[in-house]
């Protein structure tokens, strides 16, 4: 199992360099298109266009990362006190229904592909097929990631990132402390 979440690491890694890349990308095009649209005054509309695309790519393997490092936003009212032990499986819960949820996603998103491929983007021309892309790609990205912190909470290499939680740990560990 160590594994395997070492191996969606390494590609974790790569998505990483990738979403810095495209929000470089993104900022240069955003650049160009204030200075020719402002100072030279010759707008260069693709600019705006590819910077959308980037966007929508950027937020999806951003989004598959965040889940990754639990760092994405999370109601924990419940999780927060409750013993360690139930905690753990409701949060291997909520990953089995994230897992379930973007596997509809990636589904679906490429049933669709064959219709927005049809249609082509306003300014660059290219199929609308390769933004919406983004759906599945980054639906399957968050599948993964969402097996690996399974398989570190099944493997006990989970470290608690949730303040709450950390202060239950503690009480907990000096409970037992005062039993010995």
């Amino acid at each position: 199992m160590k594994a395997i979440i070492k191996g969606i690491d390494v590609v974790n890694k790569l998505v990483g360099y990738v979403v810095g890349l495209m929000l470089m990308v993104m900022s240069i095009l955003v650049i160009i298109q204030i200075i020719s649209r402002f100072v030279v005054d010759v707008p260069i509309h693709w600019t705006e266009e590819l910077a959308r695309y980037l966007m929508i790519y950027t937020v999806f393997f951003g989004a598959a990362l965040a889940l990754r490092h639990h760092k994405l936003i999370a109601v924990e009212v419940i999780a927060e006190n409750i013993k360690p032990k139930a905690r753990k499986i409701l949060k291997i819960a909520v990953m089995v229904i994230t897992i379930v949820f973007m596997l509809i996603l990636t589904v679906k998103g490429f049933e669709m592909m064959p219709i927005v491929g049809k249609q082509t983007s306003s300014a660059m021309g290219m199929p609308m097929s390769m933004a919406y892309m983004a759906i599945p790609v980054g639906a399957m990205l968050m599948i993964m990631n969402a097996i690996a912190v399974i398989l570190e909470f099944l493997t006990n290499e989970h470290v608690e990132t949730n303040e709450a939680a950390l202060e239950l740990q503690a009480v907990e560990q000096q409970g037992k402390g005062e039993q010995l």
